[in-house]
Order: C-alpha cells, then structure tokens, then sequence
C-alpha cells in the first residue's frame, strides 16, 4: 500500500456500511487535476474519482460532518480493490483507506466540536 493525500469535493454524502461489527464510511472525492505548462496551470478535462473508506471514530465522525459539495483533505494508504455493483458485475478501482479526514480549510470554514473522551 502506498501513502496518498489527496484534496477535493464530496460526490455524495458518506454511505455508512456494515461488515460485520464493524461500520465502514465510504466517500467518494472527486479531485480536479491539472498541471503547469509553461508557468501555467492547467486543468486536465476530467476530475479524478477516489473511493474512500473511513472505519471507527473517524469513519463515524466523517458521516456525522461531511455531506456532499465539501471540501475534504483525505490522507491514508491506497491499494486495489474489487467489488461487485448492483447489477452483479465485478468492478475494480483503488481505494484509500483513510487514516485522515479534514476539511479543507482553504475553501471553507468549520466549526471543531471535540469528541467526548470515554473513559
């Protein structure tokens, strides 16, 4: 698994999923890439789509602040996945599993509340 940080807007609100005992979050971020030619930056036609999943406290704290359109900082470990969609087909990707979740607060303000602290 490799390291990736990764910035850019919500698809949709997180989906909270059960496997097992365990909840998962999923997000998907959509990022727009781009580069700079000849001092410029410019923007590649089509944003890039990632899967991520959040697990524990941060996956449930994602799903109770973050709802689609905001902008999201998502560190954590990539690696590749395979899933069957709704219609049974087998689809593949890369998915981050997030160590990290922030707005991102060059495009946006937040209001921190802290969690409390279980004893």
């Amino acid at each position: 698994m490799s390291a990736r940080t990764i910035t850019g807007n919500l698809a949709a609100d997180p989906e909270v999923v059960q496997a097992g005992n365990v909840s998962i979050t999923k997000l998907r971020v959509i990022e727009n890439t781009g580069e700079y030619r000849g001092g410029k930056f410019v923007a590649h036609d089509t944003p890039t789509s990632h899967f991520v999943e959040a697990r524990f406290e941060l996956g449930e704290n994602a799903a109770a602040s973050l709802h689609k359109g905001d902008a999201v900082i998502v560190v954590g470990k990539e690696h590749s996945n395979s899933w069957e969609d709704k219609e049974g087909a087998k689809q593949y990707g890369r998915v981050i599993d997030a160590d990290t979740i922030g707005v991102d607060l060059s495009r946006a303000t937040a209001a921190v509340t802290r969690n409390a602290k279980q004893e």
